[in-house]
């Protein structure tokens, strides 16, 4: 194989739509060795009847995107390393049976169960009224449900393509678009690209703002892993500058912010807000490695593009979700009111594309923890990091109440 190979999965301006596929390297005339493969279908029976998936396997990592779901990383494997997390909303979950605005906004817990998923793009954070301009140019107000709507819209437009090289690439495109009249109008294009053989997926994700005129924007990647990174004793390995809680529940384990609790059953979630340092060129990461230092998930994304970031520790019991996430964003996940006053949501303009590198790596052996956490150390310089006792009132809204 010598050129790109494509195949249009889902295109609705035509109609075009491929209900089950699967490539192999046998598909297109290759040895099969490498025993990679990509398979499209969709789901039947319960909360997930008729949600399309995509289930990708470079011969060492796998994983499933949901083409159903704002494109989000559903689970995933990398040799013996499951990818993800138990959910209590045992997905992935059709959107069609969710209500976002139930229970004062917090609809979206019903149907959140996926490794990486997208949070906005008109909002990202808590649940709460917004005063927007409405149709006829008066302030009104409108109530935002907890992390927006992208994540549970379906993709328009999906590709898939195989990319020739010394070590092929398989590559996902999706296209999510976010409008409606008298609304903001976004379109999401997301890629997802990784390499046979790889423990690594790259994801690129451009939001257009497709309206004629400028509109708010925010984005936030909940990134959210439980065993075999998180367990009793398990770190967060980060080039924080400062870190603090976001309220006084997290402010009872600042002191231990970066390390996480056994499954604990009743545990009321913790949230903390960080900043981090940064290469020249504004790439960061941060990692979940378990107690013994053997296995860790690492996230690596650009500063400039996501300069915020939030810690969620949800050490509960097994059944009711153990998992952390580590979520880089534009904006802290607060409010959008209270985000708009301290400078932090963004607008775009008519027709402005707002482009987002993230990456995920899997570290399988003690040798490649380490490296992880010999890069943090050098990001940050032998600086030490702040730790705030308190919520501080640059960050989160209770600190300014208080």
């Amino acid at each position: 194989m010598t050129e790109a190979l494509s195949w249009v999965l889902t295109d609705t301006a035509n109609r075009v739509y491929v209900e089950q596929c699967a490539i192999t390297p046998a598909t297109i005339g290759l040895p099969a060795g490498d025993a990679w493969s990509v398979t499209k279908s969709r789901l039947r029976g319960g909360l997930s009847d008729g949600v399309d998936v995509v289930d990708i396997n470079n011969g060492h990592l796998s994983f499933t995107v949901l083409l159903s779901r704002g494109m989000g990383l559903w689970k995933g494997v990398c040799g013996d390393c499951t990818i993800g997390w138990d959910s209590p909303a045992r997905g992935p979950v059709n959107p069609m049976f969710i209500n976002l605005l139930e229970q004062g906004g917090l609809g979206w817990l019903k149907g959140f169960d996926e490794c990486i998923v997208r949070c906005g793009l008109n909002s990202n954070g808590a649940a709460g009224i917004d005063r927007v301009r409405d149709n006829n140019g008066n302030l009104s107000e409108v109530m935002l449900n907890l992390h927006g709507y992208i994540a549970n819209l379906p993709a328009k437009y999906v590709e898939l393509k195989i990319i020739p090289g010394k070590r092929p690439k398989i590559v996902l495109v999706g296209v999510v678009e976010e409008a409606r009249c008298f609304c903001p109008q976004y379109r999401l294009t997301t890629t997802y690209t990784t390499e046979i053989g790889s423990s690594r997926v790259d994801i690129r994700d451009e939001v257009e703002n497709f309206a004629d005129s400028p509109t708010e924007f925010q984005m936030l990647y909940h990134c959210n892993f439980g065993p075999p990174f998180l367990d009793g004793g398990a770190r967060l390995v980060s080039p924080s500058l400062e870190v603090a809680p976001r309220d006084p529940r997290a402010a009872e384990d600042i002191k231990t912010w970066n390390i996480y609790k056994a499954p604990e059953p009743g545990y009321v979630e913790q949230g903390n807000y960080h900043d981090f340092a940064a290469a020249a060129d504004g790439s960061t990461l941060s990692m979940i490695r378990n107690r013994r230092g053997t296995r860790g998930v690492t996230m690596r994304w650009n500063k400039k593009q996501l300069p915020c970031f939030c810690q969620w520790k949800h050490t509960a019991g097994p059944s009711e979700g153990y998992v952390t996430g580590m979520e880089p964003a534009t904006n802290y996940p607060n409010l959008k009111t209270f985000e708009r006053e301290r400078g932090r949501v963004l607008t775009l303009d008519a027709g402005q594309r707002y482009v987002i590198d993230l990456a995920m790596e899997i570290q399988e052996t003690p040798e490649q923890v380490a490296a992880i956490e010999a890069e943090v150390a050098a990001l940050m310089k032998q600086k030490k990091t702040i730790v705030h006792p308190q919520p501080i009132a640059k960050w989160s809204p209770c600190a300014q109440d208080a």
